[in-house]
């Protein structure tokens, strides 16, 4: 199904040709029309006996079909345009020589003005909603008549075409073709770009429009009715400011060329005719008037026109970054937001952990707990048993045997040993003394035992009296100051350590200091094994806090302080 699109879609060679032929006719053509009627409608905008036309069109005709084509299709358009030419010409009764001399110049203004315009832009399309285009359009439109109108004169002197001196021709030809590029080339331009307005334009739109219109074609005839007395009527000249203005604000380049189109042809048809401000003179000042009051018209209102294109695309790029703006920050809060999320369920992971941790830790003290009590209660009673069966059995042995008792000695010797062990393990798994008599009973027996292992003398002080201590918070502190103690007898070297127990109103703290050699504090916190992590979630489980302090050299300390409420 897909092949049959794709072929059904595809052009075939003749078509390809055709429309290669097509386009080039077709623009070929449209040229040679709009040349003749521009030199036609040239011819009628002459003030008589004036020899050259205040607007001459077919220059800027040529010059706007240059701008709007590529520089290799040139050549055959102005070739389009010759016929034209010849045609217009001899119906004016114009010698021959003087025609083709005529359309080499017509045509070197176009060339000169194109290929300014063409590397002054860089190649790029000439846009009059641009100031810096029509800058440059400006003074093209200035210098291009300018270099041509000296070969345009020196045609009409070569061959002897009137009496008018060089440089009348020179100033005729250049205002006249000056004016014709500032008001025909925009327009044709523009709208040959543009093309013919949307249908899809609001019934608003297409009534201002024809408003504007209407205003202009009443300020046209008012104007043209109004005949010259003698006398001069500035008023006159302020009637269609309004709205020219109104078409530079509303409608932009191409509304502002339209109008300065309607508004030049009504202006030099009635100062023709006699009618309106600039009749009241010789046809040549006259003709000058007018061209100069248009040229200097357009000027400002092309210029007004793109400045407020431009400062609507400078708006229509703020809005956009306003909008990209706050996409961003849309996305930025989302972002937050699932941070946010992300951040409250890892805290909600860490609570899972700490409880589980807690609950953990409370299970291992509880089977601790049974352990101690199995290894009392039951293995240490039948070693005792053990113990006591081999002492009776040594009794009822005969004395002289030496070697039985000997033996028999020493099996209760380790029968004993093996009890006392077995106390010791059950006394670190879970001190019983903890339990019954205290916190401050349980570390003094824990350190009797340890200074006698460990050859360190740990001096013990308790300021808590006979006060009871709930038991989650004495068995906490208790396994920290286990955990202190350990630290000093395997890294720290010293002969020494105190423990010191002591509350206050609100809190009970344990400190364990040593004299050994010390260590870096934050390398130990960030390098610390289980036994810091160990002391650490015990005194959080009980929303306690832990500080140690150390110098290299000095010793160190450890203290813990826990919420008694």
């Amino acid at each position: 199904m897909s092949e049959l699109v794709v072929s059904s879609t595809q052009v075939s060679p003749n078509n390809l040709a055709s429309r290669r032929f097509l386009r080039p006719a077709l623009a070929a053509l449209s040229v040679g029309a709009a040349y003749y009627i521009g030199a036609k409608i040239g011819f009628a905008l002459t003030f008589q006996p004036h020899p050259v036309s205040t607007l001459w069109p077919p220059n800027s005709i040529l010059f706007a079909a240059l701008i709007l084509s590529k520089p290799r299709s040139w050549w055959f358009l102005l070739l389009a345009a010759f016929p034209a030419h010849i045609l217009v010409q001899f119906n004016a009764d114009i010698p021959s020589t003087m025609i083709l001399c005529w359309f080499v110049s017509n045509c070197t203004e176009a060339l000169i003005s194109a290929s300014l315009l063409r590397y002054l832009t860089h190649k790029s399309e000439l846009r009059f909603d641009n100031t810096h285009h029509v800058s440059i359009f400006i003074l093209v439109s200035l210098l291009g008549p300018f270099l041509s109108s000296f070969l345009d004169s020196a045609f009409v002197m070569l061959n002897h075409f009137g009496d008018t001196p060089y440089w009348a021709v020179f100033r005729m030809r250049f205002f006249s073709n000056v004016l014709a590029s500032l008001t025909l080339v925009p327009v044709i331009v523009t709208w040959g770009r543009g093309g013919l307005p949307s249908l899809r334009d609001t019934f608003w739109k297409g009534l201002e429009v024809g408003l504007l219109g209407a205003g202009l074609l009443i300020v046209g005839m008012v104007s043209f009715n109004v005949r010259n007395t003698g006398q001069t009527r500035p008023a006159l000249l302020y009637l269609p400011l309004p709205l020219l203005l109104w078409a530079a604000i509303r409608f932009g380049p191409r509304g502002t060329t339209a109008a300065l189109v309607i508004v030049s042809v009504f202006e030099i048809w009635g100062a023709i005719h006699g009618f309106g401000p600039f009749a009241t003179q010789s046809a040549e000042m006259n003709a000058l008037s007018v061209q100069l009051f248009l040229i200097l018209a357009s000027l400002p209102l092309m210029f007004l026109a793109a400045l407020i294109k431009e400062r609507e695309r400078a708006q229509e790029v703020a809005v956009q970054k306003e909008q990209r703006l706050e996409l961003a920050l849309d996305s930025s809060n989302q972002a937050s937001r699932a941070l946010s999320e992300s951040q409250e369920k890892l805290h909600q992971s860490h609570d899972q952990i700490r409880k589980l941790l807690g609950r953990l830790i409370d299970v291992q003290e509880a089977e601790r707990r049974r352990i101690s009590r199995e290894l009392h209660d039951d293995l240490n009673q039948k070693i005792a048993t053990l113990s006591m069966n081999i002492s009776q059995l040594k009794r009822n042995v005969p004395m002289p045997d030496g070697a039985l008792i000997s033996e028999l000695d020493q099996l209760r010797e380790t029968a004993s040993g093996l009890t006392n062990e077995v106390r010791r393990l059950s006394h670190q798994l879970h001190p019983a003394v903890l339990e019954h008599l205290g916190l401050v009973k349980a570390l003094e027996s824990y350190i009797a035992s340890f200074a006698d292992e460990e050859q360190i003398d740990v001096r013990l002080s308790a300021e808590l009296h006979d006060e009871r201590i709930p038991f989650q918070t004495s068995i906490g502190l208790y396994r920290v100051a286990v955990e202190a103690l350990r630290n000093v007898a395997r890294h720290s070297g010293a002969r020494s350590a105190v423990v010191s127990l002591k509350r206050d109103a609100e809190f009970l703290e344990l400190c364990v200091s040593d004299s050994g050699k010390g260590f870096d504090v934050e390398r130990f916190k960030q390098d610390g094994g289980l036994g810091l992590i160990s002391i650490e979630e015990r005194l959080r489980l009980l929303q306690g806090s832990c500080e140690i302090f150390s110098t290299p050299g000095r010793g160190s300390m450890l203290v813990a302080k826990v919420p008694l409420k």
